[in-house]
């Protein structure tokens, strides 16, 4: 049975799972405290909210949210939380931003729309150029160009039909004032 102090932190941990974005988990074991002070740094500076959480809650968490898409393998060993609350892309690459340059933490995997992502995956999300806003404008411009084309075929028998009775018109007006 859970005591009071767990149940209140996996509550926490639910909410928190449930309104980010992107879940990232790392493996910070061996960062000396000047590393993690950095880590949370830069990590705040991104709007992600970083915590060392243990795995039993953290799992216990993910099952009351309902997240059957997350493999209970990943929640195994030392694991701080990276939740990112805005943007998937920017949360993924502030994390592999910091990656890059430390030599002792690892990303263990990551958690999006209430399934697993693994390292590899994250990484390919950290590797989106633009980041999001950029992406939506990406699909919005390929799906505008053939909508677009296809509207100026359909209208440009009706538009050039228009065109010809007008110059008739304009013909005709000029043939009878000039009589």
């Amino acid at each position: 049975m859970p005591t009071q102090e767990k149940s209140q932190k996996i509550e926490e941990l639910a909410d928190k799972l449930d309104r980010s974005v992107l879940t990232v988990l790392l493996q910070t074991q061996g960062l000396n405290v000047k590393d993690m002070a950095e880590l949370r740094t830069k990590m705040r500076a991104a709007n992600i909210e970083l915590q060392v959480a243990k795995n039993t809650l953290l799992r216990i968490a993910s099952e009351r949210k309902n997240m059957t898409g997350v493999d209970k393998a990943i929640f195994n060993g030392q694991t701080t939380v990276a939740f990112g609350y805005e943007d998937e892309v920017a949360t993924a690459k502030a994390v592999a931003d910091y990656l890059r340059t430390s030599k002792v933490a690892v990303l263990k995997s990551g958690i999006l729309a209430g399934r697993t992502l693994s390292a590899e995956q994250v990484d390919g999300i950290a590797k989106i150029a633009g980041g999001k806003a950029q992406s939506k404008a990406e699909v919005v411009g390929v799906l505008q160009g053939p909508m677009s084309t296809t509207y100026s075929l359909l209208t440009a028998p009706l538009r050039d039909l228009c065109y010809v009775l007008q110059a008739r018109a304009d013909k005709l007006q000029g043939g009878t004032s000039a009589e």
